[in-house]
């Protein structure tokens, strides 16, 4: 069960994404692809041309796109490490 402290930890990362310009979400990783899944149900699909973090331990973590794909729990190897964590997503600075 989600304390009050959680909700407004939660409250908090969403406002900073917005702020920020991230779109946040839950990574899924279904057959070789990686796509973020809003709270509204749609999937964006990601490439490299955006930049992810991840939510772990506590903060966020940038990966690389074939990072999300390509890590894989240590006792579970068929299973994306990063599979349904928190993450958000923005499309990387053009030069």
């Amino acid at each position: 069960m989600d304390t009050l402290s959680d909700h407004i930890k939660q409250t908090t990362r969403k406002i900073d994404a917005f702020l920020n310009n991230y779109t946040l979400g839950t990574l899924i990783i279904e057959n070789g692809q990686a796509f973020l899944q809003l709270e509204i149900g749609e999937y964006i699909q990601l490439n490299d041309s955006f930049l992810i973090e991840v939510f772990a331990g506590g903060a966020y973590r940038t990966i690389t796109y074939e990072q999300a794909l390509n890590t894989f729990c240590a006792d579970m190897p068929d299973c994306p490490l990063f599979a349904g964590l928190e993450a958000r997503i923005k499309r990387k600075a053009v030069a």
